[in-house]
């Protein structure tokens, strides 16, 4: 059980960088290099058929588990979770600036969990060197394969997952177009907006703090179109009642200021978890501590809208 929250923890930001492209706003002027206090100004642009993102994401959390019962260690161990997979989706159609049709194809999909049949290796799952297609309904997803036909159930389920947000708003261009943001400024995440933005809710625990700061805005260039703001990132969760788990987490995200999509999440920290069980055998206390490593590289095609 405590694994299961902890192998969660990496999936769901994760889903940062998983494109959600909503309907366009009004344009903005475009960002040139910023110094600071320099106003920085965001935009939006509508999904459109034949838009492509290759997507890189590797996680690596090492784990250390201790059981103590009645005040006396009783087990430790070592363990490893990490998530290695690149993806490229395309878009195939939309509606209201949104996809609602995409192909999904995953050049590489593995992950390593001390609850897998092989704990101490990077399984390659069955979606690796496969292509899908999603279709979105409002909330409702159908995965399939090219034909149409529906896929095993784990390999809908794993597909579902990675495509989690494809076709919702983004929530970060409702963030940020609705400011202007200075090099410089430190930003408060609101708490309604940090649950969209990463799908942390009850049993991973309560988002006290996520903070970004704008440190830079590099210009655009010949491998990418929009100009990159590239933010200071902390996120905090606490424990709450129905989860034990403490994160806190710090690094950068990249963003593209005419499309607000991510392009770069790299963050590191602590992940802690500790909790007590009292049965007729005594009173065991479980806990487990370890560092996360999150990387996420996203490659757009050239276009900006």
């Amino acid at each position: 059980m405590h694994h299961r929250r902890l192998l969660a923890v990496p999936l769901l930001i994760a889903a940062l960088a998983v494109p959600a492209v909503a309907e366009s706003a009004p344009p903005a002027a475009p960002v040139a290099p910023a110094a600071t206090g320099a106003v920085v100004r965001f935009r939006q642009a509508p999904a459109v058929a034949g838009d492509r993102v290759t997507q890189t994401l590797n996680v690596d959390l090492g784990l250390t588990t201790t059981i103590t019962q009645s005040g006396k260690k009783a087990h430790e161990s070592q363990n490893r979770m990490r998530r290695e997979q690149q993806r490229t989706i395309e878009v195939l159609e939309v509606a209201e600036g949104r996809a609602v049709k995409a192909k999904a194809t995953f050049a590489v999909s593995r992950r390593q969990s001390p609850e897998g049949a092989k704990p101490e290796e990077l399984v390659t799952q069955p979606i690796e060197g496969k292509s899908y297609l999603m279709v979105r309904e409002g909330d409702r997803v159908t995965i399939t394969d090219l034909a149409g036909a529906a896929p095993p159930e784990e390999e809908t389920r794993l597909v579902a997952e990675s495509l989690e947000n494809v076709g919702k708003p983004n929530p970060f261009a409702s963030l940020l177009i609705e400011r202007h943001v200075t090099v410089g400024q430190r930003i408060l995440v609101p708490r309604d907006v940090v649950q969209s933005l990463l799908g942390f809710d009850g049993p991973i625990g309560t988002v006290h703090r996520f903070e970004l700061t704008l440190e830079k805005v590099e210009p655009a260039a010949a491998n990418h179109a929009s100009p990159v703001a590239h933010f200071k990132a902390t996120i905090e969760v606490r424990p709450n009642a129905e989860s034990p788990l403490s994160i806190v987490l710090n690094g950068e995200m990249e963003v593209e200021t005419e499309t607000c999509r991510l392009t770069a999440v790299k963050m590191v920290g602590p992940v802690q978890l500790s909790s007590i069980e009292r049965t007729a055998g005594g009173i065991f206390q479980y806990s487990a501590g370890g560092e996360l490593n999150l990387a996420i590289r996203s490659e757009y095609d050239a276009r900006v809208r």
